[in-house]
Order: C-alpha cells, then structure tokens, then sequence
C-alpha cells in the first residue's frame, strides 16, 4: 500500500483542519446555539485553541500541525460526550467525531510524508 504524496497529506489535513473549525462555529452559532451561556465565551473557548496554530498550520510546518492534530482530539472527546449525553445533538456529535478524527489522521499522514524523502 503506498501512501498519497506531499502535497495530496497536505491538502486534506488543511481542508480537514478548516473544516473542524467552520463546523464548530456553525455549531455555535447557527446549528444549536446555546440557551443561558454568551455565544461569544462559548465562541472564545471553542474556537480560539484552533486558531492558535492556524500560521503554521498554513505554511506546512511540523509542529503546528502536530499541535493542530493533538487539538482535535479535544474535539474528539467533546463529539463523544455530545453524542452520548444528548438525543438532540446526537448526529452534530457524530459529525464532529469524524471530523475531529479526519484532522488527527490526516496530520499524522502529512508528518508522516513530510519527514520521508
């Protein structure tokens, strides 16, 4: 089995990385906004931690994307909880562990490409 190339990893780890951040806004703030707590603490908390290695995450560089792949797990164990603990946002729960997993996957396969010659 031969693995995609350079340029292939890097495409679908930053689509995947992109798309985790927008669904986890829309989550927020269009899908199923909270009822009693600020959308914009909930926005700050959620979305903040994935745009803190979103420079190096652009340019290809190994350790943001390594610390974007760490952060989704995060993401992983929210999507759990949400798809265990509530019916209502059972299937946003479940959207979000494939996306979560999507980023860890495919950054572990961009590291993976970009350390080999």
């Amino acid at each position: 089995m031969t693995l995609p190339g350079k340029k292939v990893a890097y495409w679908l780890q930053l689509l995947s990385y992109f798309s985790l951040i927008f669904f986890i806004t829309a989550w927020i703030t269009l899908l199923a906004p909270p009822q009693t707590f600020p959308i914009g603490l909930l926005l700050i908390c959620c979305v903040v931690p994935l745009l803190l290695p979103l420079m190096g995450v652009l340019h290809g560089k190994d350790k943001p994307v390594n610390w974007a792949a760490y952060l989704s797990l995060l993401y992983f164990i929210h999507g759990v909880s949400e798809a265990m603990a509530s019916p209502d946002t059972r299937l946003l729960g479940i959207i979000e562990i494939i996306i979560s997993l999507t980023v860890f996957f495919s950054a572990s396969l961009y590291i993976r490409r970009l350390n080999k010659p």
